[in-house]
């Protein structure tokens, strides 16, 4: 089979090539997924940097989530079967979606909904999960105001949909191109962030929440905004990078707690609860996620795709970012 691998280190997908491997043997705890379609994430990018330090001596499969059909079960799966249609995010210390044909363990895949394709499921695979958790995460009120930033991006569209149904009443921080798409979801109270400042916008009449995936500056002003509580993906908790695979040496910790300090010293002085959003693996919340598909009739944007042999051909970059990967 196919599958795009990292062969070294190196920057912004620039070593990352397809190649034919063997595929993998599938463990009693896990199935083997023949692979429909995978999103080209900012963490995808991140992951396959790898440390020019070390020499790879096993090339790396790319990709964290994604969707596809079950054609085989390890011996002990017994609530999925063959023909099933699944999407699924993985750990980092786990990575490996981006080939014809994956194994992973069945803990962290969920069925698709029915309201949305196998083709479209691996293009909302991470961000429904991401955005679903960090709403959840608020803990909020019904009838309660929301800043969501970047509400017409992959997260942030997502995190919308996922707010109203909440009861929330959503203020999106967005492009002017995004607007379209966002009343069409039922947001009335938009901000186009080329032309106008949110902390202006907002300072007299503050929301009682923000979601924020830009993280710098944009954080830093959601935060003197003084909402009840901040959640960040861009402000990770080492105390919660565990969900994700990753068991950070305690040196790590310190300097990722450094660099962070301003934000929380900033949080502290404003009574604001800042939460460091830390997305896990987990194929259970992914389909409790999945259900207000079907329940709510979630829309889904339209996205760009890239065939495997596409990149075969052309190989991958930073300008691929947010694109989905076809393999058949």
């Amino acid at each position: 089979m196919k599958a795009i691998l990292r062969t070294k280190a190196g920057k912004h997908f620039s070593t990352m090539k397809v190649e034919t491997i063997k595929a993998s043997v599938i463990k009693p705890n896990e199935v083997r997924v023949k692979m429909k379609t995978s999103r080209i994430n900012p963490v995808d990018m991140d992951l396959m940097k790898g440390f020019p330090s070390l020499k790879y001596k096993i090339k790396q499969i790319g990709g964290i989530d994604g969707a596809g059909k079950i054609t085989a079960l390890g011996s002990n799966v017994n609530n999925f079967s063959i023909g099933d249609e699944v999407f699924f995010y993985r750990l980092f210390s786990d990575i490996g979606t981006w080939a014809e044909e994956i194994t992973i363990p069945v803990k962290y895949i969920s069925k698709i909904p029915k309201s949305i394709s196998l083709k479209e499921s691996g293009a909302v695979a991470l961000p429904i999960l991401t955005a679903f958790e960090s709403i959840l995460a608020l803990n909020s009120k019904k009838g309660d105001t929301i800043l969501i930033h970047g509400a017409g991006g992959g997260v942030g569209f997502i995190a919308v949909q996922i707010a109203i149904i909440m009861g929330l009443k959503v203020i999106a921080n967005a492009s002017n191109k995004d607007f379209e798409d966002l009343k069409k979801i039922g947001v009335n109270t938009l901000i186009d962030y080329k032309t106008h400042d949110f902390y202006d916008q907002l300072k007299l009449n503050p929301p009682d929440y923000v979601f924020d995936v830009i993280g710098k500056k944009t954080l830093m002003k959601s935060i003197t905004l003084k909402p009840k509580k901040v959640v960040s993906i861009a402000f990770p908790d080492p105390a919660q990078m565990h969900k994700s695979g990753v068991n950070l040496p305690w040196l790590l910790k310190k300097i990722l707690i450094l660099m962070n300090k301003k934000f929380t010293k900033a949080a502290k002085k404003f009574n604001v609860e800042l939460i460091g959003q830390v997305t896990g693996a987990n194929g259970k919340l992914l389909n409790d996620a999945a259900r207000l598909f079907d329940t709510h009739n979630l829309y889904i944007k339209s996205f760009k795709t890239k065939t495997l042999n596409e990149i075969e051909t052309n190989g991958l970059n930073k300008l691929d970012l947010g694109k989905i990967i076809l393999f058949n």
